[in-house]
């Protein structure tokens, strides 16, 4: 390539020689004198691992540390004898003055490289593109290399927009990326972390992040792999979960308050009626507490119209006695009209979010004066039983300083009634009891 500086007798004075297994120089030297090879063959090295060799007259080798003024990225080491002009770095400015043809082929050298790295990026990018998760990759700056289609769709920002800048602008609290980016440069292992991200569209979102550092042949770290995945509807679930604890307490107190009143109160909830049987009683008495705690929770927000807390109230009601025998499969909201407003199951096949806005107003309800609740009979479609099965509710009327709002339905689970209460439909239909 370059046979006319390599054979000019002006070169005498740079020409060494190296014997078969002698390193030229190794990668993490400050060394950054250019090569020209003049015969022999070398091997190029990242760790102990062969990664290209230089067999051709002529070949310009170990510009990269000159031109940007690093360290050696690689080792090369002679695999023959070899003999090599050495520009040491002192002399490289005056020795391309004064053999320009030497730019021209690092120049070309260099555009192939360039081309043959962006065609690699290109190749990683398509490759990523296929996978669900989200993929960026981070240089050891933090500012992003490049990241995959799913990255662009989960942080709501093309690869142009993004590429070159600071991984940072996309969470919502760049301090806790630049200290988990710290942490990572520092050597420490974090696997995953829940990461808070600010998309342009949907706003605040949570994103699963799990990281690997990339280092080079001498550990040095040279940038971040960051796999991120959408979690934010499970982030949100687990919230609320935690708020249904907060009101979970003060729950079963005002539970346990209400309790001891129905039992303090016992003779004005009989109405004279004299129950014979102390299962029935206490049926009576227990569904007497859970109307009237239900009801104390859901009025405000059932009036004010609001799904998603008369949601949060009723399925922290049945999901708290998962583990515990109730006789009630559900619980549904009607509004004043009979349409259904909420509607949360534990009946296993049943999907009760599809009952919102259907309507009760074909079912009769028989409502008494001494019984202030309807029994009603109706067939319900689930997965083990498609062409319907009857079920029985109880359907109890709320108020607000004596305004109807609507009503609040259990969903009646015959057989755990029957075994934990000797309660059977027809008892329903005749027990006397005041839920008013």
């Amino acid at each position: 390539m370059l046979n006319s500086v390599i054979h000019n007798p002006e070169m005498e004075k740079y020409l060494v020689s190296y014997e078969t297994g002698e390193t030229l120089f190794f990668e993490g030297d400050d060394s950054q004198d250019i090569y020209v090879l003049v015969s022999g063959k070398l091997d190029i090295l990242k760790g102990t691992k062969k990664i290209a060799d230089i067999v051709k007259e002529g070949v310009v080798f170990g510009e990269m540390s000159f031109l940007l003024n690093e360290k050696r990225t690689a080792t090369v080491k002679a695999m023959t004898d070899v003999k090599a002009v050495r520009i040491p770095k002192e002399d490289v400015e005056p020795f391309l003055k004064e053999f320009p043809e030497v730019v021209t082929v690092v120049a070309r050298f260099l555009a192939k490289r360039l081309d043959a790295t962006s065609q690699t990026l290109f190749g990683f990018r398509e490759l990523c593109d296929q996978l669900p998760d989200a993929v960026m990759i981070l240089d050891k700056d933090g500012n992003i290399s490049t990241w995959n289609s799913a990255a662009e769709e989960l942080y709501g920002r093309d690869d142009a927009q993004m590429r070159g800048k600071s991984a940072e602008r996309i969470y919502d609290d760049p301090l806790v990326y630049r200290t988990l980016l710290e942490e990572l440069k520092a050597g420490e292992v974090i696997h995953e972390k829940v990461l808070k991200i600010r998309h342009p569209e949907k706003g605040i979102c949570f994103v699963s992040t799990s990281t690997k550092v990339l280092y080079d042949g001498q550990h040095n770290f040279r940038g971040v792999l960051f796999i991120g995945r959408d979690v934010t509807s499970v982030e949100n679930l687990e919230r609320r979960y935690k708020r249904t604890r907060r009101w979970l307490i003060p729950s079963i107190a005002l539970l346990a308050f209400l309790a001891v009143g129905m039992l303090l109160g016992y003779p004005y909830f009989s109405k004279g009626y004299k129950i014979t049987d102390s299962r029935k009683r206490q049926f009576r008495d227990d569904l007497s507490v859970t109307f009237k705690m239900l009801e104390s929770f859901l009025v405000e927000p059932l009036k004010a119209g609001d799904r998603a807390k008369t949601k949060q109230i009723i399925k922290g009601f049945l999901d708290v006695q998962k583990d515990v025998s109730i006789p009630y499969n559900g619980l549904v909201l009607l509004d004043e009209n009979k349409k259904v407003f909420e509607a949360y199951a534990v009946l296993p096949g049943f999907d009760a979010e599809k009952m919102v806005d259907s309507s009760y107003s074909g079912i009769p309800f028989d409502q008494s004066e001494d019984r202030p609740y309807s029994v009603l009979t109706l067939y319900r479609v689930t997965k083990q039983d498609p062409m319907g099965s009857k079920a029985t509710e109880m359907a109890f009327e709320m108020k607000k300083d004596g305004v109807f709002l609507g009503w609040l339905v259990f969903q009646v689970d015959l057989e755990k009634l029957k075994e934990k209460y000797n309660v059977n439909e027809d008892d329903l239909k005749h027990l006397p009891f005041d839920g008013s």
